[in-house]
């Protein structure tokens, strides 16, 4: 059963949905670390930056991000807001993520661009990653709508949000040479496979 933290409780900051989901199964096995393990530089560059940032609540207010700092990077980046246990939305989606989807996600549903029979999962690891909070990378296959098939990196930060708002988390994705080619359903597909996943302990312990 997944203890939430004190701190968290005294914040008035869990909703007892989100509780059940985090109780509802386990969060998904990973390699534990402290930094990003997937030999990315771009993403180990925006993690040093988001170190970088004050946490006077152990991690960065999202005020305190200024895309200024990385602008280099910020065409990979996407924002995500957990609206509910069921929603976790697209703030912000740069413009090299929106041309490689051929759309643009801003306002959509992630866990609707997930497989069904792994949203119940997908939902429970981002709100680990939120709610420990913890930081996440993975290489992973992704299948876009034009039946492209691409092994996908991504980096997720946690970031606090204004008093009263849930968390958000600050994504980074890289693609890498397309691997394949799927004539089936032609619609976009996040994570339809993991081949690595690491959970980054950012001071608050990792799943496992």
């Amino acid at each position: 059963m997944f203890a939430l933290s004190d701190k968290h409780r005294a914040m008035g900051r869990v909703p007892e949905t989100v509780e059940l989901l985090m109780n509802a199964c386990d969060a998904s096995p990973g390699e534990p670390a402290d930094e990003p393990l997937l030999g990315v530089a771009s993403q180990t560059a925006v993690f040093k930056y988001w170190r970088s940032l004050p946490r006077p609540s152990g991690i960065p207010d999202a005020s305190s991000f200024n895309p200024a700092a990385v602008k280099r990077y910020l065409p990979s980046l996407t924002i995500l807001s957990f609206n509910s246990p069921d929603e976790i939305s697209h703030r912000l989606v740069g413009t090299e993520v929106t041309s490689r989807l051929d759309a643009d996600l801003t306002g959509a549903n992630l866990l609707d661009f997930v497989p069904p029979e792994t949203r119940l999962q997908c939902a429970r690891d981002m709100h680990e990653m939120g709610y420990r909070p913890c930081a996440w990378q993975a290489r992973h296959v992704t299948r876009y709508a034009s039946g492209l098939i691409s092994h996908v990196m991504t980096l997720y930060l946690p970031l606090r949000a204004p008093e009263g708002q849930p968390p958000r988390i600050l994504g980074m994705h890289k693609s890498e040479e397309t691997s394949g080619y799927d004539a089936g359903d032609r619609k976009t597909v996040f994570g339809a496979h993991f081949e690595r996943m690491v959970w980054i302990d950012v001071g608050f312990g990792v799943p496992g």
